[in-house]
């Protein structure tokens, strides 16, 4: 994959967690911190950073009732504000990548499940948010959207051409949004998608920025 393969595409889309941050260390701290503050126990080894937070939380503690799994939620947005993302870095090439899609005209989003303020947060302590026409968060509109409604909330607000959209992610329900709202998809191999993101289907593949510049 090069970076001249790319240019006919005018609007590209990113996730945030496991394709420009990478932000593993902090998440799964924030986690483990969180369930020690409860005294809640959980499953390790069925802990990993990709899905949803929910489902994150069912799949380590399923004893857990409904109250409980709320709580352990909550718990890990404060822990995760508190420790203000100090271990979270961009992924290596990605600032340089985004300056040069800039430079060739290109606009730029992000369309996240990362709720609305700890995306800002996170977008600004990285450096990048200003690069951005928007941010796309489950939380944007008020409302609570997927990220494939998020997606097509996105352009439709912008009248894009679906085709002249690229969507890259890092797991197989990113490559599914891109693809639910019409758009051409990229999948970053370096991110936190597992074995089934191989076989998602992605029209595009690339294992590091600096392979793309």
């Amino acid at each position: 994959m090069r970076f001249g393969d790319l240019l006919d595409f005018d609007h590209f889309f990113f996730d945030l967690d496991g394709t420009l941050s990478d932000s593993k260390a902090d998440v799964l701290g924030s986690i483990e911190q969180a369930y020690k503050n409860l005294g809640f126990s959980y499953d390790k080894s069925k802990l990993r950073i990709g899905p949803l937070l929910p489902d994150i939380i069912s799949a380590i503690s399923p004893a857990l009732n409904e109250e409980e799994r709320a709580l352990a939620a909550r718990t890990f947005r404060a822990v995760y504000a508190a420790g203000k993302y100090k271990n979270t870095v961009l992924f290596e090439g990605v600032a340089e990548f985004l300056d040069k899609l800039l430079a060739e005209g290109k606009t730029l989003y992000v369309a996240t499940n990362k709720p609305k303020a700890p995306t800002y947060e996170v977008l600004e302590k990285l450096g990048i948010k200003d690069k951005f026409l928007f941010v796309g968060t489950p939380d944007c509109t008020g409302d609570s959207l997927t990220k494939p409604e998020v997606l097509k909330m996105m352009v439709s607000m912008f009248d894009l051409e679906p085709g002249k959209c690229l969507m890259v992610g890092d797991t197989l329900p990113d490559i599914e949004a891109g693809r639910y709202a019409g758009m051409k998809t990229m999948g970053f191999l370096s991110g936190y998608g597992d074995a089934s993101f191989r076989n998602s289907h992605a029209d595009f593949f690339f294992a590091s920025y600096k392979e793309l510049l």
